[in-house]
């Protein structure tokens, strides 16, 4: 019973003290002075590292061109080579045989 006058107090002494805030009253031209600082233009550090600068858009360009043509390379290098003879090929370098397959799941 003695915390539950105790807890009682502490929230009348808190809401005795919130309604001791008075108001903060701003000056006149507080909104126009925030809204006009947001509008301006921040100045660049002059310490600031910039690295992709040269990468402008003509370097953009080439670099995507290269790289179509890369990608254009290497789909039709895998589609003129015989699949497969590739997927057997990876699956013996990687012991990935339907009998390594089976002889390791019932070792398990």
């Amino acid at each position: 019973m003695n915390t539950k006058r105790k807890i009682d107090y502490l929230v009348d002494e808190t809401l005795e003290s919130v309604s001791n805030i008075a108001p903060v009253k701003p000056s006149a031209f507080f909104k126009e002075n925030v809204l006009r600082k947001m509008n301006e233009k921040q100045p660049t550090k002059a310490n600031e590292v910039f690295y992709l600068d040269w990468f402008t858009p003509k370097y953009q360009a080439a670099a995507l061109v290269c790289f179509v043509c890369l990608n254009t390379v290497v789909l039709l290098s895998s589609i003129s080579d015989n699949y497969s003879e590739n997927v057997d090929s990876f699956a013996e370098v990687y012991g990935l045989t339907e009998t390594d397959l089976e002889g390791y799941l019932y070792q398990n």
